[in-house]
């Protein structure tokens, strides 16, 4: 089953990639040089345009512009010839770019790879993650753990990665993502393989005695302590893994074009699903050869295994053929302004490139916080991302407990009822990000914020409403069948995965290149907390009820609404940052 599905998921991610246009991030640019009337001869410029432009005569000669008869200054590209100043620039520079689009037109070859490293990366991140969801069961049999320590053990990945969310997302404003993304999988592949050793760590002390003169006079009373060690190992591994979304938003934001922003984030997220799946169906067959030990041993192998590849092909964005292909018509523009009617060069004010450790110092301080902070529309995306998140790491952390504890399921079975919610996952999100892609490009081409507005709130509101239905009705009446209440748990996870068409889709949406990292991060933080909450709730409801899950999943339910109706009240698409 598992070749078949991950078969399946590559296809679609070659499907969701195969028709991405090329995107000439060229405005920006030329925002930055000064007009015409402030261009100045500076002998000391690196910069030789001559040199540049026969640098370029091969891409140069890729196009050709010229102005109708009736404007008083022609203007071509043909055959490499240089262009003379003109005095309608404006129009010339929209042309040129235009020409410039159909030239540098990228294929699947170019951004394929690249997208599928971060598929990846996303699918091992949700493995090592959910490996403990699926060890917690043997752990917690071995070590006597009450449902609110596995709460605390599941909670605590969580505080580690809102710990680092922040400061994930103004790394990669400034350093390289490649080179983010290399350090937080050998971190977490780090503390993936010391889990057991910090599990080796806990005492177990035993509070009654069970029989005296064959009579049973105390209950037992495990105690458990000394945990100390796995939560601060667990903590690590999720401030590591904070850098995985902020570094995908940056690079997919250098690579995807605007038009399939919602299917690259589906794309990428169907890696989180299909992880899932595997961390439900190969951990107990790992489990069953090598221990519940041996589990987190092997997945932290394979994580510094993967960091060869990634380091060897992930690129931050395109390379220099394809990204001198797309910006030197950029370029261009700006060097006909450094040509005067003679001939002659000259030079342009132009923005300085500041250096990466420049960068670094300087993005907290250039940061828009205060317009981050007070946007309504950060707000609903965060208030959505909250109560995604309290649903989505209930789930992730409890789901193979809640068939073992009421069903009397042994790991394998448990695990196994897991995985078609995950599958479902995926494959919604893919469709979801299809369609409102496909939506956006029909009825919203010249880019009409209220029509853009509109499809978010309808893919979020499915994404928040529909699994509060379904959890509603499994906490009305907790099936006898576990098959039935795995439909419920399937239909709840399809239909959140819309959320790849909602607020997920935000960051790139609201914020440039620079800034989307960032906006993620700050949206990001308060619903790790809140679903770190959840999780630690969780645990103290089913120790306070006697595993009572109705009271679950219906508090589960109302936070859905919740969330759903904030989303809908604040958020519009104008780009604000």
């Amino acid at each position: 089953m598992m070749p078949f599905l991950m078969t399946c998921s590559f296809l679609l991610f070659v499907l969701s990639v195969s028709d991405v246009d090329c995107f000439i991030g060229s405005k920006s640019y030329l925002n930055s040089i000064s007009s015409k009337s402030h261009v100045q001869r500076n002998n000391n410029l690196n910069y030789d345009v001559r040199h540049s432009l026969e640098r370029r005569r091969p891409y140069i000669q890729l196009l050709h512009l010229q102005k109708t008869d009736n404007q008083s200054n022609n203007i071509s590209l043909k055959h490499g010839k240089t262009l003379t100043d003109t005095t309608d620039s404006s129009m010339e520079d929209s042309l040129l770019l235009q020409e410039a689009s159909d030239a540098a037109e990228m294929s699947i070859s170019d951004y394929g790879p690249i997208l599928a490293l971060c598929w990846f990366v996303a699918l091992l991140s949700a493995l090592d993650r959910v490996a403990m969801s699926v060890a917690i069961i043997p752990l917690s049999n071995e070590f006597h753990l009450t449902d609110t320590v596995k709460g605390e053990i599941s909670s605590v990945f969580s505080v580690g990665y809102g710990l680092g969310i922040i400061p994930a997302g103004l790394l990669v404003s400034a350093v390289s993502p490649r080179l983010v993304m290399a350090c937080g999988v050998l971190l977490w592949s780090l503390a993936t393989f010391g889990t057991p050793i910090a599990a080796n760590m806990i005492h177990i002390y035993q509070n009654g005695d069970s029989m005296t003169n064959e009579e049973l006079t105390t209950a037992i009373v495990y105690i458990a302590e000394n945990t100390a060690p796995l939560l601060l190992i667990r903590s690590v591994m999720g401030a590591a893994e904070s850098v995985v979304l902020p570094t995908i938003q940056r690079i997919l934001s250098n690579w995807i074009p605007a038009s399939k922003k919602s299917l690259s984030i589906a794309t990428v997220f169907s890696g989180f699903q299909i992880g899932t799946v595997c961390a439900y169906t190969l951990s107990p067959v790992v489990m069953d050869g090598f221990g519940w030990r041996g589990l987190f041993y092997i997945y932290g192998m394979v994580g510094a295994l993967w960091l060869i590849p990634w380091w060897l092909f992930a690129k931050d964005e395109p390379d220099s053929a394809i990204k001198e292909t797309k910006t030197e018509c950029a370029h261009l523009v700006v060097e006909q302004r450094l040509i005067d009617e003679n001939g002659e060069e000259a030079v342009g004010v132009m923005s300085s490139q500041l250096t990466s450790w420049q960068e670094a110092t300087n993005v907290f301080k250039d940061a828009p916080w205060k317009a981050l902070l007070t946007s309504k529309a950060t707000w609903a995306v965060t208030i959505a991302h909250a109560a995604n998140n309290w649903g989505l790491y209930n789930n992730l952390s409890w789901t193979p407990t809640f068939y073992a504890e009421q069903y009397g399921l042994n790991v394998k079975e448990s695990a196994l009822l897991s995985v078609l919610p995950s599958v479902a996952g995926a494959i919604s999100g893919l469709l979801a990000g299809y369609t409102a892609d496909t939506i956006l490009d029909k009825v919203a081409k010249d880019g009409n914020v209220d029509t853009r507005t509109l499809v978010r709130k309808i893919f979020q509101s499915l994404a928040l409403l529909g699994p509060a239905v379904c959890l509603l009705t499994l906490a009305s009446d907790i099936p006898e069948n576990p098959a039935r209440a795995q439909l419920l748990l399937t239909g709840a996870v399809g239909l959140q995965a819309f959320n790849a068409a909602g607020y997920s889709s935000a960051p790139q949406e609201k914020a440039g290149d620079q800034w989307s990292g960032l906006l993620y991060s700050i949206t990001t933080l308060p619903g790790v907390v809140f679903g770190s909450i959840g999780v630690y709730i969780t645990g103290q409801i089913l120790d306070a009820t006697g595993q009572n899950w109705s009271g679950v999943y219906a508090l589960n339910a109302v936070v859905d609404i919740v969330g759903c109706l904030a989303f809908v009240a604040m958020y519009n698409s104008r780009k604000e940052f």
